[in-house]
């Protein structure tokens, strides 16, 4: 059974209209190569130091922030609201996916040591009717700024089924007592 539930709103109109540059999305296509994502792109925000791409990208790691912090500053208050209202010990990655309308990313199972060590929080920033986040016997079609706890370790998937693009933030934390 799915496992998602809302845990707050957060304004996130700052960073939705940041996101409307097109040239911030694209730099890294790792996941879209390896991975269920092939119909979206991407910005990792922070995550395992590239230079450890490949082999092992995945496994135990401090994670960092990525250069283009820089140029979406309006992620840290998001970031930084959640992790206190969640009681975050530890911050792992932060990844903004972008699917365009028609689009989707592949049903899937997230794996790894990142993925079974953090809990994921779902943001969506830019949501239209029609652009679900799916799983086996659950979907739901959030407002912008809605923020979710789901369960990544069973299948899930999105469907942008909506005129416009989907633009969503993933939130890696390891909260107080898990």
């Amino acid at each position: 059974m799915a496992s998602a539930e809302p845990v707050m709103r957060l304004d996130v109109s700052a960073l939705a209209e940041k996101l409307q540059d097109d040239s911030l999305f694209g730099e890294f296509n790792w996941r879209k190569e390896k991975y269920a994502h092939k119909d979206m792109r991407d910005i990792w925000v922070r995550y395992n130091h590239i230079s450890n791409l490949g082999e092992g990208f995945n496994d135990e790691h401090d994670s960092v922030w990525y250069p283009i912090i820089e140029k979406i500053p309006e992620v840290l208050p998001i970031v930084f609201t959640l992790m206190s209202v969640v009681n975050g010990e530890r911050l792992g990655g932060v990844l903004i996916t972008k699917v365009p309308p028609g689009g989707k990313i592949a049903k899937h199972v997230d794996g790894g040591w990142h993925a079974g060590y953090y809990s994921k929080f779902y943001v969506p920033i830019q949501n239209a009717k029609g652009s679900k986040f799916c799983w086996d016997d659950l979907e739901i079609e959030p407002e912008a700024g809605e923020v979710w706890r789901f369960d990544n370790s069973i299948p899930h998937w999105v469907e942008n089924n909506s005129g416009s693009d989907r633009i969503s933030m993933i939130v890696c934390i390891r909260c107080f007592g898990d």
